[in-house]
């Protein structure tokens, strides 16, 4: 993979975007938020039409209903974003692997993240345990309909408690009692609830250590070439 260059302009460098940077933009970011700007235009013309229902509990019940599957889309929403990032995080780790001398990637952005750290002589700037953690949320949404537990041959996998909590913000929206709060809640755990939050932090971070480990690797080159 050839090194971007650094162009310079009156001695200055330029700040020129990132190439994987660039990709979470358009195929990460831009969908990401464009899916969930059509879900709230739906969601208030649901809402709209659901408020003209003479009947009040049948107009509440409604209201509800659409809130619901809003939330559920968004959802899904952010779960598309987790799966496009890390595949396309996990490619860059497979290529900066081959760029080593007598390395070959691994299956999985864990043991490139290690290979890469271990050849480097020092940790990128984001921990591995975090893109080992967003790894595990990907394989769930993909492999285990977004369970946070499930097995892979012999191997138990787990998603983090922090990709398991409610969003007691989006459970007060309705009008329950504790007990049916503590059951969906309690049901709710088995899923993954990925927030915004989750994905605009997973961009940042796979955005820094992207850039990182490709100064590293320019550096190392330069070194072995002079």
């Amino acid at each position: 993979m050839a090194h971007r260059m650094k162009l310079f302009l009156g001695g200055k460098p330029l700040d020129l975007t990132h190439p994987f940077e660039e990709e979470v933009q358009f195929l990460v970011k831009t969908i990401y938020e464009l899916l969930c700007e059509n879900i709230t235009r739906k969601e208030q013309e649901a809402l709209a039409e659901a408020e003209k229902i003479e009947d009040p509990h049948e107009a509440g019940a409604e209201i509800q209903f659409v809130k619901s599957n809003a939330d559920e889309l968004r959802r899904e929403a952010r779960s598309v974003a987790v799966v496009t990032l890390v595949t396309r995080f996990q490619h860059w780790m497979r290529v900066f692997v081959e760029e080593l001398p007598n390395k070959k990637p691994a299956n999985g952005v864990e043991k490139n993240l290690t290979t890469l750290n271990k050849e480097l002589g020092e940790e990128g700037p984001v921990p591995v345990a975090f893109f080992s953690e967003l790894e595990a949320v990907r394989d769930s949404i993909v492999h285990a309909d977004s369970n946070v537990e499930w097995m892979r041959g012999n191997e138990q996998r787990r998603v983090p408690q922090k990709y398991r909590e409610v969003n007691l913000e989006t459970l007060s929206k309705f009008t329950l009692t504790d007990e049916q709060l503590r059951e969906i809640r309690e049901n709710a755990m088995a899923q993954i609830n990925l927030t915004d939050v989750h994905v605009h932090e997973a961009m940042a971070k796979s955005i820094a250590q992207v850039k990182w480990y490709e100064d590293r690797l320019a550096a190392l080159q330069m070194s072995r070439n002079s």
